[in-house]
């Protein structure tokens, strides 16, 4: 008799749970997962279109309740995007770096991956400081952010070689990568009018090294067999003379470059 009364209690709880639940395909609110993603889609298409005409003022915030009210909606992963691309906008690249790099963290497998890390990438680049007629050119001020855009553009290309902005993250490259150059070649000449040498040649050797295609590999190759050559290290100074030479013959660095491998004998 208790086995029975057991069984018909269950039979009823049961019963109850789903009345009240609204059985399979309904979230803990109650609401239909598949009118909770119809939701979120007319919110973010919605919230889309104020994005592209430019105000992110009234789409940013509906992101945001996109991604608060419907967590688990397809949808909630491209407002988190659309998120930092309104902050990106607004040239708020810290804060932007950080909302991409938390997508990036939560949602490893999303298609969107690789379009998130080249927006990192970008977000740093652009922090690299301008240069204007009232400041010190750019080569001259601190090269935190462009060694920074540098270090996520090369982890990028290596990442997803096929991806369609490779072109524009190698292009990027060779932007931070004359910058840098640009700064160590400053930095040389610095040491180079106090007579310290070892700075001298040390700076020129590692931006030869660290910046290949920079464009400043001329000026720094002459700058660096000039300096061998002062503190009498011969073999050392036809070395860098001849490379220089060798790997940019029409330059006027080269034609300087002949003349002092002529003294060399």
């Amino acid at each position: 008799m208790g086995r029975v009364l057991n069984r018909s209690l269950l039979v009823a709880f049961l019963g109850l749970g789903i009345a009240c639940g609204g059985g399979s395909g309904t979230g803990s609110s109650g609401k239909s997962l598949l009118k909770a993603d119809d939701d979120a889609r007319t919110a973010y298409e919605r919230a889309l279109l104020s994005f592209r005409r430019g105000d992110c003022l009234n789409a940013e915030p509906t992101f945001a309740e996109i991604r608060r009210e419907f967590p688990y909606s397809r949808f909630a992963a491209l407002a988190e995007l659309r998120i930092g691309d309104c902050q990106f906008k607004n040239e708020a690249y810290p804060e932007a770096i950080q909302t991409y790099r938390q997508f990036v963290r939560i949602r490893p497998s999303h298609r969107e991956i690789p379009y998130a890390r080249f927006r990192i990438a970008e977000a740093y680049y652009n922090q690299i400081p301008g240069g204007w007629f009232m400041t010190p050119p750019g080569h001259e001020r601190d090269q935190t952010a462009a060694r920074d855009a540098l270090i996520q553009l090369r982890r990028f290309v290596v990442d997803y070689p096929d991806d369609q902005r490779v072109p524009d993250a190698n292009q990027l490259m060779e932007r931070c990568m004359s910058m840098l150059a640009a700064h160590e070649f400053y930095v040389a000449r610095f040491y180079l009018k106090r007579d310290a040498y070892r700075g001298v040649i040390s700076r020129l050797r590692g931006l030869l090294a660290a910046y290949p295609g920079s464009g400043v590999e001329a000026k720094a190759l002459l700058l660096l067999g000039e300096v061998y050559m002062q503190t009498e290290q011969v073999e050392a100074a036809r070395g860098a003379l001849t490379e220089l030479v060798q790997r940019f013959p029409d330059t006027d660095e080269a034609k300087k470059a002949q003349g002092l491998l002529g003294k060399l004998g």
